[in-house]
């Protein structure tokens, strides 16, 4: 009996332990299970090139299939995505595979790939990505490089002109039906795998390694064979999606100093670096006194904050010769100041805008140079500029107000219409006062004139 109870007892502990055992496993892997299902499996990106409704309805049936993540990049000509993407290297590089199972020349936007597409398409490849063409990719667009990519050389194209079963697919030892109304490209793999064969012994599929990166051809319609006669196609194309994965060598990626090249190559042909950059050689150049007194205004502007960093000392200097003076030619300050004349137009300008002088173009009166005056003093040193440089005009004027203008010119020996123009002009800064009259103007002084005379 103590026997029976010790066994009994005995086996009671061993099926505790038992339980505990079961337990903590049991708790390990749901543990594991969790984590397992909580860790994100990599989505496979497929980048699909697309020219018709057909192209389309096939990428959503390779994403079906595949439970891949893919986009599509337009290029009907009835709704066009920006093709530019399709030689953008940075653009390219963020998918794991790009196919352009029927890229007809007929419905796309902008015709066939270019040279820079395909030389992007080629880098991809080279550096890891997966191309896949179909038979109008390869053979409207075809290029060396496309060659180079797959492994193939093409001989002919191939139209059967009756159905036959010669033509059908074989894939993994499976047969599949291909309506061979459509065109096949023949090819010569020279350094291509042979995936798939016709009935008939010829290339239907090939693989070729190409860089780090695989290049797949279908050398038959692939859209129209699933979209049109035989939807049980899609399976070929999912093994090959998931097959030329395993061949690659590694993730696409652009190495550091491609990617830099690109990347500077993007920003100096960007819009915004190229106007900037124009802005940046226009400041310099009025900065160096260039550009006319017009357009240094508007250039100047941005130097206004920084003026007093950057010209205290010159604007200072310009101020204090031009109030001395009461107004003086821009030549006449250069000599003062013993500098080049274009070197005075930005500090000249940025006074302006300060509101501390006025600059007067004297070109209107035939003279090539500008006439620096403090601010409110326009009229009289216009006054005795005008002294200076017409000194018997001016002494005419004063001595006999209300002279006519054919009279004056009679008498300083001047066309009467270089007069007339002439006296135009220092009206408007009020110098003499132009009245209509009979067949002529009668041309007055005013106090700005009379002032300086009497000096």
């Amino acid at each position: 009996m103590v026997i029976r109870r010790q066994s009994k007892t005995g086996g009671l502990a061993l099926n505790k332990r038992n339980i505990k055992l079961l337990i903590v496993s049991l708790f390990f892997l749901f543990l594991s299970s969790s984590l397992y299902y909580a860790t994100p499996i990599e989505e496979i990106k497929i980048l699909v090139v697309c020219s018709d409704i057909n192209d389309v309805m096939f990428a959503n049936n390779l994403a079906t299939i595949t439970n891949s993540s893919v986009d599509i990049l337009y290029l009907g000509i009835d709704l066009p995505d920006d093709r530019s993407k399709l030689s953008d290297p940075t653009y390219l590089i963020k998918y794991d595979e790009i196919w352009i199972p029927d890229l007809n020349v007929q419905w796309t936007e902008g015709g066939r790939l270019t040279r820079e597409e395909v030389e992007a398409l080629s880098n991809y490849v080279m550096n890891g990505g997966i191309l896949v063409l179909g038979l109008n990719t390869y053979t409207q667009s075809w290029n060396r490089k496309l060659e180079e990519i797959t492994g193939t050389r093409i001989i002919r194209i191939e139209k059967p002109e009756t159905d036959s079963s010669e033509w059908d697919i074989i894939f993994n030892g499976r047969f599949y039906l291909y309506n061979d109304t459509y065109q096949t490209v023949i090819v010569s793999p020279y350094r291509a795998r042979v995936l798939a064969n016709y009935s008939n012994g010829l290339p239907a599929i090939t693989l070729s390694h190409y860089g780090s990166g695989v290049g797949v051809l279908i050398t038959f319609n692939p859209v129209e064979e699933l979209i049109e006669h035989n939807p049980e196609i899609i399976d070929i194309y999912a093994h090959l999606a998931i097959l030329a994965l395993s061949e690659r060598l590694g993730k696409p990626k652009i190495p550091i100093g491609e990617l830099v090249l690109i990347t500077l190559k993007k920003v100096f042909s960007h819009p915004f670096f190229l106007g900037a950059l124009v802005f940046i050689i226009l400041e310099i150049i009025a900065y160096l006194g260039f550009l006319p007194f017009g357009v240094t205004v508007l250039l100047a502007i941005p130097f206004l904050p920084f003026s007093k960093l950057l010209l205290k000392e010159e604007c200072s200097k310009i101020l204090e010769k031009v109030q001395t003076l009461r107004g003086v030619t821009l030549e006449n300050l250069a000599r003062e100041l013993r500098k080049p004349p274009r070197r005075l137009k930005l500090p000249l300008v940025l006074l302006f805008l300060k509101k501390k002088i006025v600059i007067l173009d004297l070109s209107p009166m035939d003279v090539r140079d500008s006439l620096v005056t403090p601010r409110g003093s326009e009229s009289e040193v216009v006054a005795q500029w005008a002294i200076k440089r017409y000194p018997l005009l001016m002494r005419e004027i004063i001595k006999n107000p209300r002279i006519r203008v054919i009279e004056l010119a009679y008498r300083v020996d001047m066309p009467p219409y270089d007069v007339l123009r002439l006296l135009r002009e220092l009206s408007r800064y009020g110098v003499v006062e132009l009245k209509k009259a009979v067949v002529d103007y009668e041309v007055r002084p005013l106090d700005p004139l009379l002032r300086w005379s009497e000096v």
